[in-house]
């Protein structure tokens, strides 16, 4: 103690230093022991570490224990410092000598060859003050910690974040190297699992001691092979299903050791297997894959080695058609169709258009099967206007459309011959052709105009005709003329004269003759070459005096014998004169069309035995099946026709009701008669009322016979031959008593046979409707049996008030009543599917079935681009492309610029539309438009411009000429003054206005309207 000095102290030390002193004095101070025992199972434990650390106490003020750091000791708090470490002795006991006054923790470290045992408490903090220290409590070693791996395959890599589980209490997870760390472990037997999404694991059972700390490997035994089955779209018709059954195969095994799978309402699906080579492939069902459903691949090859397989795909197969256009010239615009075959409706289309000479298509997501591809220019020729292509596992490549020409239809009244010339080909003559009536159609291999000359017996509007392969039409040719012959035979030579009258009034009488006969002509030409023949002799002997006189040569011409023909020829106009020449007569050239002759004439005549008076006797031609001649014999049974053509054969045939009558042998015409007998059958039900619809079959000897009763329950049959004859009733739920029988019958006998129907099965009556209560004829209506009477079924169809009865429900039986799936597609569904029933002992009334139709009609409508005053004149006609001569539609169109037609059918017909008009051609130039088209789709809608010029007389278009050119010259002058003149022309417009406003005032419009009218035919001159 003394002023100038201060006393610091520090964990170990003291000093003592003065104010004054050059330096500090330390005085060392004594530290204090820290003892401590370890034990295991009550028994000491040596060569266990402890480890010392600080917060507050350094390193350099320890000195009596190992300060050397331990490899994998740290404490894991990084505010202590390691000072040093200690380890037990034999009797577990361990001693940190001379520690200063301060806190310190104290870490167990038990370490042996590759194992770490547990010891608790695994750290202890305790605090040095001014004495030595016991640590309580005692350290323990509780347990040991192991360590073990779990691998993809043998020797293989780790699986990370796998969990392994110790008799399914203890949980760890793997590390990236897939090595995981079990702690206070005790000596036992374990079972140990491992867990990982998509990989498989056997249980390990393993015995774990202090002398075992490294576990087994744990090896992966199986992984999940997992995909989708992805459909886009699904075919017309189906239903999305979404389950389909994957199989899984091991390569190069049979297939009884596939398994299957079915995959989930989203498609996924998985299996477990072991490592190997496997195949995976997806099983569709029949309806699916035959309308067009596939997948692509059809299987997939996978190795399965050391990792799960979660991505394999089957996606739906869908290909593309693609190919080319190639034209003679520029192909403009085009439309290709790809249609299935076995969906008509279902048709998709392509529009190609561009200027080169080829042009390229593609359809995409086209599913498997067969489809129909189409080009839809009908003004052209192709190489193959449509083909069929059938879409298997791959796309269809390189199909082409090739134009082989311009298509030429030609609409003609008759069979004629056609020329064909353009300017500028070699040679010029392009080609003949031999067409026939109606619409013809022959292909033009180049582009350009033509010219157009017909060749017959026959006579048209024009005498050529020019056709544009640029703007194709229907080239109509119309015969007007025919060129007609007839021939007149006679016993002698007559004057004869032959007059034509034609029907047609504005037509004069066409008077021919005298004509002379063939014979006649014949033997004037015979006469003239005989006297050239004489007149020759004559020059030569003139001559040549000195020449010798031949003697004559005696010639004569033939005499003139009959029968004499008269030939005779006139141009007809078609309507005319011919209006009862048949009309196949002027498909082609007519020739001879009259040709009268005469012959004397045939009687025939006969008996009947007996006589028996009113026999209808009817004579036709040989071969003929109607009659030419019908009379009825007199009192005495005889009978006499004629005079008959006696070149031609005849059959005689004889009838009256209740007889029967045959030709007598060796005679022509003479009948025998004998009466015939008949028999009354009356039919009723076992209650005795007249039974309707009974089939009745009569047969015997050449007679057959089988009639339906009537409400009366009654047949009648007569005119029987003498003989047996079998009878037999039927219908449908009943039994007959008699069921059949052999019946006699005598001549002119008249029987009656009554039979009775016993009821054995029952009807059903309904109706088909649509949905707004209209009547569906036609449909196919069935009764399905179910249950023990699954074997029964009936079925029939709806009459024209949709009405429908089925017969033959037996009893006791239930029934289905359903449209049948057959017969019925033009329905595309019914409400409801199905009506059951039950038969009980009588009919069953009032089932109905709503019936929903398939759309199937094909709308057309169009408007007129014309004047209104030409309206009134103009109709519209619809024909089929194959036949121009008859129109199936026709629509006028009064006052209204739109027309519609009926609808049509929705079967891709081709049709052509025209326009026609009854303004005169002498009096107005006009074009009448047409447009061909085909009846796919829903609806048309075309447009058609009909403009008519009125000619103009002569003498106004020459005026015009003669004004043409001042006013040029006037134009030109104004033109050139245009900054004076165009101010005149205002101030001239404006003063016309208001002149025009007091001529409309005062009633002059009508003297400006002709104003207008002649300005309007200043037109130039035609040439």
């Amino acid at each position: 103690s003394h002023p100038s000095w201060t006393l610091e102290k520090s964990s170990t030390s003291v000093w003592v230093s003065n104010a004054n002193a050059p330096a500090t004095l330390p005085l060392v101070v004594g530290g204090y022991d820290v003892s401590g025992e370890v034990r295991s199972d009550g028994e000491p434990m040596k060569e266990v570490t402890f480890l010392l650390f600080s917060a507050t106490v350094r390193k350099e003020d320890i000195t009596g224990c190992n300060s050397a750091p331990v490899e994998g000791s740290l404490p894991g708090d990084a505010a202590l410092s390691f000072l040093c470490s200690v380890v037990s002795r034999e009797d577990g006991a361990f001693t940190f000598p001379s520690l200063a006054s301060g806190e310190y923790t104290v870490v167990p470290y038990y370490r042996g060859e590759r194992i770490t045992f547990d010891v608790a408490p695994s750290r202890m903090v305790f605090r040095v003050e001014h004495d030595s220290l016991q640590l309580e409590p005692i350290f323990r070693v509780m347990g040991f910690s192991v360590t073990g791996r779990v691998l993809n395959r043998p020797e293989g890599e780790g699986v990370p974040s796998a969990t392994v589980t110790l008799n399914n209490q203890i949980k760890v997870v793997t590390k990236e190297d897939g090595s995981f760390r079990l702690e206070n472990m005790t000596a036992g037997t374990y079972t140990i699992r491992a867990h990982k999404e998509l990989m498989f694991f056997d249980p390990v059972t393993v015995k774990i001691a202090p002398n075992t700390p490294q576990l087994p490997d744990i090896i992966t035994t199986g992984f999940s092979i997992c995909g989708q089955i992805s459909i886009s779209r699904l075919p017309e018709g189906l239903k999305q299903q979404g389950r389909y059954r994957v199989t899984l195969t091991p390569r190069g095994q049979d297939k009884a050791s596939s398994r299957t799978v079915e995959s989930d309402q989203q498609g996924e699906f998985c299996f477990q297997a072991k490592p190997g080579d496997y195949s995976v492939q997806v099983s569709l069902p029949e309806a699916e894959v035959k309308a067009g459903l596939a997948l692509q691949p059809q299987a997939l090859d996978v190795s399965l080695v050391d990792q799960p397989l979660s991505n394999l795909l089957f996606t739906q197969f869908m290909a593309s058609v693609s190919g080319k256009v190639s034209c003679l010239a520029a192909c403009g615009d085009l439309t290709v169709t790809l249609q299935p075959v076995s969906r008509p409706g279902d048709r998709v289309n392509v529009q190609l258009s561009g200027r080169g000479d080829s042009l390229t298509f593609s359809f995409v997501d086209v599913l498997p099967g067969k489809y129909k591809l189409s080009i839809s220019h009908e003004e052209w020729c192709w190489k193959h206007k449509s083909m069929e292509v059938e879409v298997l596992q791959a796309d269809v490549l390189g199909v082409e459309f090739r134009q082989t020409g311009y298509m030429l239809r030609c609409a003609l009244s008759h069979a004629i011959t056609l020329e064909f010339f353009q300017d500028g080909s070699k040679p010029e003559n392009v080609g003949v052709y031999n067409l026939t009536k109606g619409v013809n159609r022959f292909c033009l291999s180049k582009p350009g105009v033509y010219k157009v000359t017909p060749r017959s017996c026959h006579q048209f509007e024009q005498d050529y005709y020019t056709y544009d392969t640029s703007a194709p039409s229907i080239l109509t040719l119309t015969a007007v003329r025919h060129h007609m012959t007839g021939l007149i035979t006679t016993d002698k030579i007559l004057d004869v004269t032959v007059t034509i009258k034609s029907s047609i009034e504005s037509e004069p009488a066409l008077v021919l003759g005298p004509l002379r006969s063939l014979q006649e002509q014949r033997q004037e030409q015979q006469l003239l070459e005989i006297e050239l023949r004489r007149q020759e002799r004559e020059r030569r002997g003139e001559e040549d005096p000195g020449a010798k006189e031949s003697p004559p040569v005696q010639e004569r011409a033939e005499e003139l014998r009959g029968p004499f023909h008269y030939e005779f020829s006139y141009w007809a106009r078609y309507g005319g004169a011919l209006k009862r020449v048949p009309r196949d007569k002027l498909m082609g050239c007519p020739g001879r069309l009259v040709d009268i002759m005469g012959r004397a004439g045939l009687f025939l005549e006969g008996q009947l035995s007996p006589g028996l008076e009113g026999v209808e006797i009817s004579i036709s031609e040989r071969g003929a099946h109607t009659a030419l001649i019908t009379v009825l014999t007199n009192e005495r049974g005889a009978y006499r026709v004629g005079p008959l053509h006696s070149n031609l054969q005849y059959d005689i045939s004889a009838r009256k009701e209740g007889f029967v009558l045959t030709a007598v042998e060796g005679t022509q015409g003479d009948f025998k008669a004998f009466a015939l007998a008949g028999v009354t059958f009356e039919i009723k039900s076992e209650d005795g009322q007249p039974l309707s619809g009974v089939l009745l079959s009569l047969s015997g000897a050449q007679f057959r016979s089988n009639l339906l009763t009537q409400d009366t329950g009654l047949l009648t049959f007569n005119n029987l031959s003498p003989g047996q004859y079998y009878y037999k009733p039927m219908m449908k739920e009943y039994r007959f008593e008699p069921a059949s029988q052999m019946i006699e019958v005598e001549e002119g006998q008249m029987l009656s046979i009554a039979i009775t129907g016993f009821k054995t099965a029952y009807s059903c009556y309904g109706a088909v409707l649509s949905l707004s209560g209209d009547a569906e004829q036609g449909v196919a209506v069935e009764a399905v049996g179910q249950g023990e009477c699954s074997l029964y079924s009936e079925d029939t169809v709806t009459d024209e008030e949709g009405r429908f009865r089925l017969r033959g429900l037996l009893p006791g039986c239930r029934y289905l009543i359903q449209l049948r799936a057959e017969g019925n597609d033009h329905i595309e569904r019914a409400l409801p599917l199905h009506r059951p029933i039950e038969v009980g002992s009588s009919d069953i009334e009032g089932i109905h079935i709503i019936a929903f139709r398939q759309i199937n009609q094909f709308d057309l409508s169009g408007n007129i681009l014309t004047s209104p005053e030409h309206l009134s004149s103009l109709s519209v006609k619809l024909f089929k492309s194959d036949n121009l001569d008859n129109p199936i539609q026709t629509v006028t169109l009064g006052q209204s610029l739109f027309f519609h037609f009926r609808p049509l059918l929705r079967d891709g017909e081709s049709y052509v539309l025209m326009l026609h008009t009854t303004l005169p051609s002498t009096q107005y130039d006009y074009t009448l438009p047409q447009v061909s088209f085909t009846s796919s789709g829903y609806h048309k809608h075309v447009t058609l411009t009909f403009n008519p010029i009125r000619r103009v007389p002569d003498q106004d278009v020459a005026q015009g000429s003669y004004i043409a050119l001042p006013l040029t010259l006037l134009l030109l002058l104004a033109a050139y003054n245009h900054e004076k003149v165009i101010p005149l022309l205002v101030q001239l417009v404006s003063r016309m206005q208001g002149v025009r406003g007091l001529a409309q005032a005062g009633g002059d419009g009508a003297a400006l309207d002709e104003a207008k009218r002649q300005a309007k035919r200043q037109k130039t001159r035609r040439t």
